[in-house]
């Protein structure tokens, strides 16, 4: 099947997921779930990133099989829980970013730099406006430890370990890019697009802005629809539950209480009207990317819509005022198979609706890995598997304990062998000394030992040759050039002595002289069967080449049968 990605978006009313599985294929679309939060009125500690209500939640998920051992999980936390920056630096040199960023972003933080977590995406490489074309703009985000350490703290004893945490707010980049495309409205014939993805949540709204195809900003807002609900409840004096369920019944107006249908649309809208007052000093507040002057035809021409997601997306009420007060267009999820959503398998049998409400920010986050997260704070004194690094360090740590005992017991055997090392050289001095005794003629003593032995087999090889004690070579040689008359001359090509056989191959001047040969050899007692072959003239007519073949007879045989 492949690895699976799961996103897990940890919302303040349900936690949503999404598992993909990546193979050679691509993507597939697994399962989507959602767990609803018990909600519980107080406040809740600064730091405390996950309360006991979402705990709860994600240990039924957990029980429930839907989140399992194995998978990949991406999570994220609230940008307000982060401090995020634009910088311009003046290179665009990956290893010299990854050094100085944190350097750069230092001077913006309230904390030292030991006490926090920084990563960094790029958002645009040799910036048009600028002299030096190798300037990169970057979006650094820096997480608390302490935040880190909470959050990571409060998942472990349920058994779950991250791979990846990011920010909530480009996270919804990342789903941006595959289900509403980089550029919404090119289908329109636009030639400029600027799309804002709002993602309404219970407890705060994520706003991200892609200008022409890329990421301009993006800007966690602390209102949500939660704001909404208190708002009602406070002003009718009702319970929590009742308050969602009379903030739900705005869209269709058939609440059934006066006092209701009086007041309470007037104090939503209230309520929107603050969200809507934030994201319009967000967006007058943040420049284009190009920071060239348009001119005011460009600025008509260009298209300006909106997606709604999250939450406070079934509010259709809330679409509908964000539309009027911003001046923008709304656009829904194209999932046909020309839409950037068709490169994941198995989402056309998902309606649009549904995925764009609830499942955003998890489908963001389960598509991180296949995009290549923009930002994971899961590095450093939070790497992934530190565990298992922790593991690692303890065994290299007892490995080093015991090459240290080695190293002692190697010390005492060191010293054993230097003793032993001193008799050896005192006795190889002894030998050496016996070696150039024996063998005077040897000028390169190295190996007095296998020399010696390499000695005893030449000298045994020698006495082979020469058959010490019978009839060798030397002596067959004589007998033959004594039995050869004086005033003879003979050229001798080759002589072979084979044991008792001996072969000559030979010339001279004529058939007469190697007549002669063959009678000097015959005279001699040594020498039986002496045979003549092959004899013939040379081509100069000069020279007459012939064989010999002979039997020599031991003297030892020879003594034995009574010759002499």
């Amino acid at each position: 099947m492949g690895q699976i990605l799961l996103g897990l978006d940890i919302g303040t009313t349900s936690i949503k997921g999404v598992r993909l599985a990546k193979g050679f294929r691509g993507l597939r679309l697994l399962d989507s779930f959602e767990e609803l939060v018990e909600h519980r009125e107080g406040p809740s500690s600064e730091t405390d990133t996950l309360s006991e209500s979402q705990i709860n939640a994600l240990q039924a998920l957990i029980a429930e099989e839907k989140i399992q051992s194995g998978d990949l999980i991406a999570l994220s936390l609230p940008g307000d829980l982060l401090i995020t920056r634009k910088i311009t630096v003046p290179f665009a040199d990956p290893k010299k970013l990854q050094q100085i960023v944190p350097y750069e972003i230092e001077r913006e933080l309230p904390f030292d730099l030991e006490a926090v977590t920084v990563d960094y995406m790029t958002l645009q490489k040799g910036i048009p406006d600028s002299p030096a074309s190798q300037k990169t703009e970057l979006l650094v985000s820096a997480a608390p430890n302490e935040t880190l350490n909470n959050y990571l703290d409060s998942l472990r004893p349920i058994g779950i370990d991250p791979a990846w945490i990011g920010s909530s707010e480009l996270t919804l980049y990342t789903f941006a890019k595959y289900f509403l495309g980089v550029q919404a409205a090119r289908r329109l014939d636009e030639d400029q697009t600027d799309l804002l993805v709002i993602d309404v949540g219970a407890a705060r709204t994520v706003l991200c802005s892609i200008q022409d195809g890329t990421l301009a900003w993006a800007r966690t807002i602390p209102i949500g629809g939660n704001d909404f609900t208190a708002a009602l409840k406070s002003e009718f004096d009702l319970t929590w539950e009742e308050a969602e369920a009379w903030k739900l019944a705005i869209d269709t107006g058939a609440s059934g209480e006066p006092a209701y249908e009086e007041k309470g649309p007037k104090i939503l809208e209230a309520g929107i009207e603050r969200l809507v007052t934030e994201i319009d000093k967000t967006l007058r507040t943040y420049q284009p990317r190009n920071h060239q002057a348009a001119s005011g035809a460009e600025e008509e021409n260009k298209r300006r819509i909106f997606h709604l997601c999250g939450g406070g997306a079934s509010l259709t009420r809330l679409q509908y005022l964000l539309s009027n007060a911003l001046e923008m267009e709304a656009v829904t999820i194209d999932l046909g198979p020309q839409s950037p959503a068709a490169a994941v398998d198995g989402m056309d049998a998902v309606q649009n609706k549904f995925v764009s409400h609830v499942y955003a920010q998890a489908l963001g986050l389960a598509l991180q890995e296949s995009a290549g997260p923009p930002m994971n704070f899961r590095q450093g004194a939070f790497v992934f598997g530190k565990e298992s690094i922790e593991r690692r360090h303890l065994l290299i740590s007892i490995a080093l304990a015991a090459l240290l005992v080695l190293a002692l017991m190697g010390g005492d055997l060191a010293l054993h062998y230097q003793k032993k090392e001193g008799r050896y050289q005192a006795l190889k001095a002894q030998l050496r000394s016996a070696y150039v005794q024996t063998f005077p003629k040897t000028r390169n003593v190295v190996n007095e030992v296998e020399q010696t032995r390499a000695a005893i087999t030449e000298l045994n090889q020698t006495g082979k040759f020469l058959r010490f004690g019978e009839t060798s070579p030397l002596v067959v040689l004589t007998a033959i050039s004594q039995a050869i008359p004086e005033k003879v001359k003979i050229d001798v090509f080759d002589i072979v002595i084979d044991g008792s056989k001996v072969r000559i191959q030979a010339q001279t001047h004529s058939f007469e002289l190697v007549d002669q040969i063959r009678g000097g050899l015959l005279k001699v007692p040594q020498f039986t069967e002496v045979e003549v072959s092959d004899a013939k003239v040379m081509a100069d007519q000069s020279r007459v080449r012939f064989r010999i073949k002979m039997t020599v007879v031991d003297r030892r045989r020879r003594g034995k049968n009574g010759l002499s």
